[in-house]
């Protein structure tokens, strides 16, 4: 709708001015009920770039706000969504998801919180809502989904600049995905080395 591009517009007009302090109710926002260009993947990126000190708060600030608006959105679909559902979404493409869901359950939902667009975040918000998820199970997945990807996304442009944003596009989401799982292990035979270490 025309009305919600320009609500979105006016909010990012709104909410970049303030930097960090715009980010947790940009993200709570993003992850709702409105969709902000870019997400709040390019303003998280951009402030880690500027200045890394603050990467770790940035990181912190961005989980904070979209496991919040996420939250937002399943707990007014579990209460009566079907019907917006039914409306908003193609029922071809709603029923895959929702198959996703029941199938892999929170594992579904930390796999969409980890991955960068197109992946259809929300969609998968929904589904749980829908669905009856129960929400311990979901925000545990939509919180370890969401901190790993901020936190990637915040220490890579820390590092490395704005051209992240790019990678993490060019890459795709199943590359992203393939290259989190290898920094993970990589990451823990590190951490049992060091544990081995300490204890000879």
């Amino acid at each position: 709708m025309s009305w919600l591009k320009e609500l979105s517009t006016w909010a990012q007009g709104v909410l970049i001015p303030l930097g960090a302090m715009g980010l947790v109710p940009a993200a709570i926002l993003d992850s709702s009920f409105l969709s902000l260009a870019g997400g709040v993947d390019v303003w998280l990126i951009t402030l880690c770039f500027g200045n890394a000190a603050g990467t770790p708060l940035y990181v912190v600030l961005t989980v904070v706000g979209s496991v919040t608006g996420a939250s937002l959105l399943y707990l007014t679909m579990k209460k009566g969504g079907q019907r917006f559902v039914e409306k908003k979404v193609s029922a071809k493409k709603m029923e895959r998801i929702q198959g996703q869901v029941r199938r892999h359950g929170a594992w579904a939902m930390f796999v969409a919180a980890l991955l960068p667009p197109p992946a259809p975040f929300k969609l998968f918000v929904l589904a749980a809502g829908v669905l009856h998820m129960p929400y311990e199970k979901f925000v545990l997945a939509l919180l370890a989904g969401r901190t790993i990807r901020y936190s990637v996304a915040g220490f890579l442009a820390a590092r490395y600049g704005r051209q992240v944003w790019d990678w993490l596009l060019r890459l795709g989401p199943w590359v992203l995905l393939l290259v989190i799982v290898v920094a993970g292990v990589v990451l823990g035979r590190k951490l049992l080395r060091n544990k081995a270490v300490v204890m000879d």
